[in-house]
């Protein structure tokens, strides 16, 4: 007999919560929801060099529902120039998990979590997660220019794909890049 760890484990359960949430879904109404497009995830202020960045955790089921506004493994990359302040809004949006927002060191996932990139960038909560329908607002000033992760710090979360890039550079405009 082949014991499943917890990981494999929790992504049973996991598929199991999303199948029976797209079934109620399906019940509900004709479509699950989709993933947020560019201008629903960020807006910005030139004048006042402020970024608001809305992360929606499990969004959709992409991911097995380890995922950022429908993006999970790396396929979102929110870019911001150096020195300018982020305000962001992070809803846990599953009806399972307890899930988290923080921009972290660009280290590889682990299960406890990277170093977080800046100060105050982080959800409340972030080892334990938000519960369903919870927000927790944060703000941070994206000091150093470089590469870091948008990433879910509740326990293996990133290593289920839950994490995407967070590139802040020298100069340029606040966007969004998307891909599958």
């Amino acid at each position: 007999m082949r014991l499943l760890g917890e990981r494999h484990v929790r992504r049973g359960l996991a598929t199991l919560g999303v199948l029976g949430a797209g079934a109620l879904v399906s019940a509900c109404s004709s479509s699950a929801p989709a993933a947020l497009s560019a201008s629903q995830i960020l807006r910005y202020s030139r004048d006042a060099r402020v970024v608001h960045l809305t992360l929606d955790a499990a969004l959709t089921s992409a991911y097995s529902g380890f995922n950022f506004d429908g993006y999970g493994s790396g396929a979102m990359t929110i870019d911001v120039p150096v020195g300018w302040r982020i305000d962001v809004t992070c809803t846990n949006e599953s009806t399972t998990f307890t899930h988290s927002c923080a921009m972290v060191t660009n280290v590889a996932p682990s299960t406890s979590g990277a170093p977080f990139a800046f100060p105050g960038s982080v959800s409340a909560n972030p080892v334990y997660g938000l519960a369903y329908g919870v927000s927790s607002a944060f703000s941070f000033v994206a000091s150093r220019v470089g590469t870091y992760r948008i990433a879910c710090l509740v326990t293996a979360h990133e290593l289920d794909g839950m994490w995407d890039w967070f590139d802040v550079t020298r100069g340029g405009t606040p966007k969004v890049r998307l891909s599958r």
